[in-house]
């Protein structure tokens, strides 16, 4: 799944969306709403995704295996467990692999933390839980995990094979 392609595709449904709410909320047709609203609406669209675009553009351009995880802040009062005990497996992957990977930690909180809603749309709401983590090499997103600790072995296994 290349990564790019799935964000494209999240910012044009949310687009779709958006000109189909306007319509219906206005009693007119899509083509109406571009036609009337058109500037504003690519503004919206732009200025929400202008982060997921830059984080994007950063993992697409780690020539190195990326490590994704997408957490809650550990600033904020209502802790996620899971979350940090999945740092500890990351911590390991970290040193085994060291410079041979890139790890990307994002907040869920933080503007780039919708990436979660990208790579994760689709699925009812009771599995979207944090963390969200991935393996991501050269764009193309290998494995998501939510809402669990995933092993230090299971992220080693994905790598691995990212290495070739």
């Amino acid at each position: 799944m290349d990564l790019q392609k799935i964000l494209n595709e999240h910012r044009q449904s949310f687009k779709t969306r958006l000109v189909e709410s306007l319509a219906a909320k206005h009693s007119i047709s899509s083509d109406e709403v571009m036609e009337q609203f058109g500037d504003s609406v690519d503004n919206m669209v732009g200025s929400r995704y202008a982060p997921l675009e830059q984080v994007v553009e950063a993992i697409c351009a780690v020539p190195k295996p990326v490590l994704l995880n997408i957490m809650r802040d550990r600033q904020r009062e209502d802790t996620c467990k899971i979350c940090l005990a999945n740092e500890a497996n990351i911590r390991v992957v970290d040193e085994k692999y060291g410079d041979s990977i890139s790890i990307f930690e994002i907040s869920e909180d933080s503007p780039a933390g919708a990436l979660y809603q990208v790579l994760f749309q689709g699925a009812p709401d009771e599995d979207k839980k944090v963390p969200l983590t991935a393996i991501i090499h050269n764009c193309d997103v290998k494995r998501v995990w939510a809402g669990k600790s995933v092993d230090s072995s299971v992220y080693a296994s994905r790598i691995k094979k990212a290495l070739g």
